[in-house]
């Protein structure tokens, strides 16, 4: 009687870890780039136009953010016909940079404590591709952390994703 109790409880264990879904799906540079992020040593950058702004009820076609040394992330929205000025280098990078036309995006971007950015009153019911950048990637001296986004799932996202992960498996309700 104790062996199948004991049986019982290790299959439970073992089948409750395997179903467990992992929280955030963690990407290094490489696998970061198709995705549309790059990084380097002067931090994480991003650059793109939405093709579906209009459908996806956006203000705005374009997203840029960035996440450096001195600027824990700054984000900015703009149209693809609007000039963008140089404050900054970080603003030169961002400039510079290829505007990518994905039709997935950030929605949110954070941390892997929940803290979220960019907030724009998400349905709560609305499931979003959790991804982790390790900014230690970056080289940067004072960005040990790590910054989560929160990325609209498309078909398009299932297709730039490394070979081997599944997209559903890291698929997380907007709360």
């Amino acid at each position: 009687m104790k062996t199948k109790l004991l049986v019982a409880v290790v299959i439970s264990v073992i089948v409750t870890s395997c179903t467990t879904k992992p929280k955030f799906l963690f990407l290094n540079a490489s696998q970061l780039k198709p995705l549309g992020i790059e990084l380097n040593e002067k931090g994480v950058f991003y650059k793109n136009e939405n093709p579906d702004w209009k459908q996806d009820h956006q203000k705005y076609s374009c997203l840029a953010f960035s996440c450096t040394n001195n600027n824990y992330l700054s984000s900015s929205h703009f149209d693809v016909t609007d000039t963008l000025k140089v404050t900054s280098g970080v603003d030169s990078i961002i400039i510079n940079m290829s505007l990518t036309k994905n039709n997935f995006y950030p929605l949110l971007i954070g941390n892997t404590s929940g803290i979220k950015s960019m907030d724009e009153n998400l349905p709560a019911e609305l499931k979003l591709l959790p991804v982790a950048i390790c900014m230690a990637e970056t080289k940067l001296p004072a960005r040990q952390d790590t910054v989560v986004i929160w990325l609209k799932p498309t078909e398009s996202l299932r297709k730039s994703l490394p070979e081997g992960i599944n997209m559903d498996d890291y698929l997380t309700i907007n709360r």
